[in-house]
């Protein structure tokens, strides 16, 4: 009988995307450490990698093992299908574009950061959403989102559009168009974990509205995380969109869309905001409304 702990299953065609996942990314993996290095990067620490450059090389010669397949792809912020599916090579241009497509989203200026600088409280956002730890919850949202908003005691339904953007080491970015009376407004949020909640704080492009959500965590909720389509309903408060005195108190529904054979998530979003400026808002009455109102029902 063989001794040790048995072999790792490794999965065919992974180590040459590793390689080329690594390359496209300027990352280094060799004796020399320097500030491009992979044992340099805190990221690739939190996403539990291998700190050893050997187990790193081996998973480049022999390709990745299965049980730390999620942990690369979350590093790299792309589907676990691009690493496994055989119909997407190496040298393609769809796996050199899905790595170049984030590469760079780490050096983007976060959402303004509008609360939790005490250092507990720090180390405690940072410990729930981690790349590694959050990861379950952004493979969940991960993709375009159509957004519904209807003020507190409005019976008007505003339309929107959300996409997931990547993981950062305090949550998951978020971009969205929200078209009201016409007018698209573009925000950047944050959307965190907190106790049974997630929380989003968002800003416009131009900085002039704040606001803020939050919904129960659908990774506590088995029905939550089961339906399809998968929607979630938010509470929300913001700077006022009219200007006055007073701030906006709102509901807003996010319905999350289907990836759109074919299609890259910006196509599948750029083809939601067109449909949502086209339809402008739902006025109560309409078969559209209520079908939208539907979602606001729920919990």
């Amino acid at each position: 009988m063989a001794q040790g702990r048995p072999k790792s299953v490794r999965l065919g065609g992974t180590g040459e995307k590793l390689y080329m996942a690594l390359k496209l990314s300027g990352l280094s993996w060799g004796t020399r450490i320097g500030p491009n290095h992979i044992s340099s990067d805190g990221r690739w620490a939190q996403c539990g990698l291998p700190r050893s450059i050997n187990t790193v090389i081996e998973d480049i010669r022999s390709g990745i093992p299965a049980h730390r397949l999620e942990r690369y792809a979350g590093y790299f912020q792309i589907p676990v299908g691009v690493f496994t599916d055989e119909s997407i090579g190496s040298c393609s241009a769809a796996f050199s574009c899905e790595v170049l497509r984030n590469k760079n989203r780490f050096a983007k200026s976060a959402a303004i950061d509008i609360s939790l600088h005490d250092s507990l409280a720090r180390k405690h956002i940072v410990e729930r959403n981690g790349v590694a730890a959050n990861y379950p919850l952004y493979q969940l949202l991960s993709g375009v989102h159509k957004l519904y908003y209807k003020k507190d005691g409005g019976e008007r339904i505003y339309q929107g559009a959300a996409r997931t953007e990547t993981q950062t080491e305090t949550g998951i970015a978020i971009a969205a168009v929200i078209v009201v009376d016409g007018i698209p407004v573009e925000l950047s949020g944050t959307l965190f974990r907190w106790n049974n909640f997630i929380h989003i704080q968002y800003h416009s492009e131009d900085y002039q509205l704040l606001g803020y959500m939050i919904a129960p965590n659908p990774m506590e909720s088995i029905l939550l995380r089961r339906r399809d389509p998968f929607h979630m309903k938010f509470c929300g408060l913001s700077g006022s969109l009219d200007m006055t005195a007073e701030p906006d108190r709102y509901e807003a529904c996010s319905v999350k869309q289907g990836a759109g054979e074919g299609r890259s998530q910006s196509e599948v979003f750029d083809a939601l905001l067109e449909e949502v400026l086209r339809e402008g808002a739902l006025e109560p009455g309409e078969a559209v409304h209520a079908r939208a109102a539907a979602f606001f029902a729920g919990s």
